[in-house]
């Protein structure tokens, strides 16, 4: 499909792929049942209802607003003044074959025309009122119902009490308003972000009553879960566009309809499975070093990720890209070549690339010259402040441009450089005040829609070169339609500590938020990204990190933003062999995570999994949001707390064994407090499972060497041996030093030595694959 149908309406784009999608269904849909007496009017779906209006809770309110939104480095200052807000009161049922076409008015003024139709149980606005510009729908709600979705939602996972903006942005730094890491970076440019702001939104939710409810509008909207009597969306639009539903007996059933009708991702290609992607930069000399690190210590490696294919810059906020996305040959000489030596070994090269162009870069005034760039009122290239560098934002809407970006970077410059895969990163800035699009379009309508179009302009250029199964790209902003595009997400820039607003464990409700709307496959930067404000990555983190990544489908680390100042995988040779055994777990589970993977793709059952999805009966699970299943038989709690050695984990009831002793643990559903040391995170597999003897291999995989810190300490008591030896032999002459305590002291250092520099020796079980 086109992108310049956009000139249309962005929401058509997203129906259209909806559609086509509904047509290859396998399951069977319930339908509308619309009863109506006097000023009550229901709606439900088989014996769940969705929808209950009265004159004292009407199902709709219409009215008028006035925005500003400003945007700054992609956060974005979004006010509201309300000038009325009118409740619908009134309805006149006009038809009921072959479909119900219902009027909501006040008084007969505001009339809106509704249809429920059971093609595909959708709701469809046919007729609004003039000089509006907002619409609120209301849904029952229960007392003890769950409320899932929403997106990618970092804070929470069950929806209820809170209301979520959808708007695609910056997800912000800390993340919390009481921080003094968020009140920094609120200070510094407005991007402390809140407990709502995400990269991924999606007007979709699902009911722990198994229903789903997915809004097709791409504009501003907010789901309010607030209330406890019913929820609430508001739409800020003449047009709401089109709302889904559908019902399942069961909850996984109900995500595997949801995924099915979004659109389901591809498979992986084969050498992500090998091991860990490491991602490094500095040049061909340093990626190779890297490599034969790499080899030494015994990592298991599928890539190389080198972000600084293009160059780089510097500032206040750390290293930066050059956004210039084609080879720099001075920076990277021979990179074709070795890229090609490196595949021979089974070892990809990966890059990276973003939807802007630094304005001092020449790809930036080819584009410019063509006219390809998002425009001004002035009918100027709009160009935007990224942070100390500035940059034109490709015009999705124009064809041409689109195509150019399409054939002359992705494919010319990066496909056809041998690349296995790269970073497709943003996609969350397009600002709407100021910006004239190409198809004439609002910015307020395309915005949301805007990472979806990059995520399907890279997905064109894979299939294009038939490369789709080889290739993998990976990306943090999405809306509805990104599911059938990208081949895999990834969190996007978490801080680096263990805070649940932003750092390490809020990747655990965002991986579960997304396995809700169809995105069954996500994974995070080992060790987090960003490291400001005095804070910096330390080796527990990264450790903690690193093993929580062993259960996921990609395993791949990143230096950050200030990579000299975070802990790295490379930083000491205690925490390379720790890393080196966690590849091989993650390595060993290849024919597990290729199941997972198949089940994902084939059947929308996505690889990290709330509890609830196998246990429903089960009302524990439904609050549980920092512990998920990997697969079926997978239970995985990650350690989320800085300093513990023991971590608390809930088991539903079944037989249990611990992975890393294979001891039975029965359960009726109860908490257990398990030992958790760095390398051993609380990992549960089900004793009826088929895959048993594969779990059992993962106890075997052992290391031979210091447990994480020893080998600092080694060194430190080195350097104070070798004070002492050197004081010993070369102080003041006529000291008399005593020949035993020279020689104790020789030999003390020489053993020292001989531990710090013991070779890692990485065991692993005879492997049955």
């Amino acid at each position: 499909m086109s992108p310049f149908i956009l000139q249309h309406n962005a929401s058509r784009i997203f129906l259209i792929c909806i559609l086509f999608i509904l047509s290859h269904n396998t399951f069977v849909n319930s339908t509308f049942n619309v009863d109506y007496t006097g000023s009550t009017l229901t709606v439900s779906i088989g014996n769940i209802e969705l929808i209950h209006h009265t004159e004292d809770s009407p199902f709709l309110y219409t009215g008028n607003a006035e925005a500003d939104i400003d945007e700054l480095h992609g956060n974005f200052k979004i006010d509201e003044y309300l000038i009325e807000r009118i409740a619908l009161t009134d309805f006149v049922v006009h038809s009921e074959i072959p479909e119900y076409i219902v009027s909501f008015s006040r008084n007969g003024e505001y009339a809106t025309n509704v249809t429920f139709s059971n093609e595909n149980n959708v709701v469809r606005f046919m007729q609004t009122p003039p000089g509006i510009n907002r619409y609120w729908v209301r849904f029952v709600a229960e007392d003890d119902e769950h409320v899932y979705g929403g997106g990618e939602q970092f804070s929470y996972f069950d929806l209820r009490g809170n209301e979520f903006p959808l708007w695609t942005r910056e997800q912000g730094v800390g993340r919390n308003k009481s921080t003094i890491t968020t009140f920094n970076a609120d200070n510094t440019d407005g991007g402390g972000g809140d407990y709502h702001t995400t990269y991924f939104p999606q007007p979709t939710f699902v009911s722990s009553r198994k229903y789903y409810c997915h809004f097709s509008t791409t504009v501003y909207s907010v789901l309010n879960f607030i209330p406890r009597d019913f929820h609430e969306v508001e739409i800020w639009s003449a047009e709401p566009g089109e709302i889904y539903f559908d019902i399942a007996d069961t909850m996984l059933e109900l995500v595997q309809k949801l995924g099915g009708f979004l659109g389901r991702q591809p498979e992986l290609p084969e050498w992500i499975y090998r091991g860990a992607t490491l991602g490094v930069q500095g040049g061909t000399d340093a990626m190779l070093a890297y490599v034969d690190q790499a080899k030494e210590y015994d990592i298991e490696l599928s890539a190389m990720w080198i972000q600084d294919w293009a160059g780089r810059i510097t500032t206040s906020f750390g290293s930066r890209i050059f956004w210039n996305w084609k080879w720099n040959e001075e920076h990277y000489p021979n990179l074709r070549e070795e890229i090609q030596n490196l595949k021979n070994e089974g070892i990809g090269v990966l890059t990276y690339v973003n939807p802007y162009l630094n304005i001092e870069g020449d790809l930036f005034k080819e584009g410019d010259a063509l006219g390809y760039f998002v425009k001004n009122t002035a009918g100027d290239t709009y160009v935007a402040d990224f942070g100390e560098f500035f940059c034109g934002t490709l015009d999705f809407t124009n064809p041409d441009a689109y195509e150019w970006y399409k054939n002359e970077i992705i494919i010319k410059n990066m496909i056809e450089l041998g690349l296995s895969g790269w970073m497709a990163d943003f996609g969350e800035y397009l600002p709407v005040k100021d910006v004239v699009l190409h198809s004439g379009e609002s910015a307020e309508v395309m915005h949301n829609a805007w990472p979806a179009l990059w995520a399907k302009m890279n997905r064109e250029a894979v299939e294009e070169s038939g490369k789709l199964g080889e290739i993998v790209y990976w990306m943090r902003a999405g809306y509805t339609g990104s599911q059938q595009y990208s081949t895999i997400m990834w969190a996007g820039d978490q801080f680096v500590d263990f805070s649940r607003s932003d750092g390490l464990p809020s990747t655990i409700p965002a991986a579960l938020s997304m396995s809700m709307i169809g995105c069954g496959m996500t994974h995070f930067d080992i060790g987090g990204y960003t490291a400001l404000y005095g804070y910096s990555r330390s080796e527990e983190l990264l450790l903690r990190s690193a093993e929580m990544a062993v259960f996921t489908p990609m395993m791949r680390t990143h230096e950050g933003n200030r990579p000299k100042e975070n802990w790295q995988y490379y930083s000491s040779d205690s925490t390379l062999r720790n890393f080196a055994r966690l590849t091989h777990l993650h390595h060993t589970l290849t024919d597990y995570t290729k199941f997972l993977v198949s089940e994902n793709v084939n059947s929308s059952i996505p690889m990290q999994r709330p509890l609830f999805l196998h246990y429903e009966d089960d009302d524990e699970t439904f609050g549980i949001a920092y512990q998920y299943l990997y697969g079926r038989d997978l239970l995985v709690a990650p350690v989320a707390q800085e300093g513990r050695d023991t971590w608390r984990v809930y088991l539903p009831k079944d037989e249990w064994v611990y992975l890393w002793d294979n001891k039975d643990q029965s359960s009726d559903g109860e908490y257990v407090e398990v030992d958790a040391p760095i390398g051993y995170p609380p990992v549960f597999y089900r004793k009826s499972s088929d895959w048993v003897d594969l779990f059992k291999q993962l106890s075997d995989v052992a290391m031979v060497s210091n447990a994480p810190g020893t080998t600092r300490w080694a060194w430190s008591a080195y350097f104070v041996m070798a004070t002492i030896v050197v004081y010993l032999f070369t102080g003041r002459k006529k000291r008399r030093r005593p020949t035993w305590i020279a020689s104790f002291a020789t030999k003390l250092f020489r053993l020292l030595r001989t531990l710090v520099h013991l070779p890692a020796r990485i065991i692993r079980p005879r492997q049955t694959r």
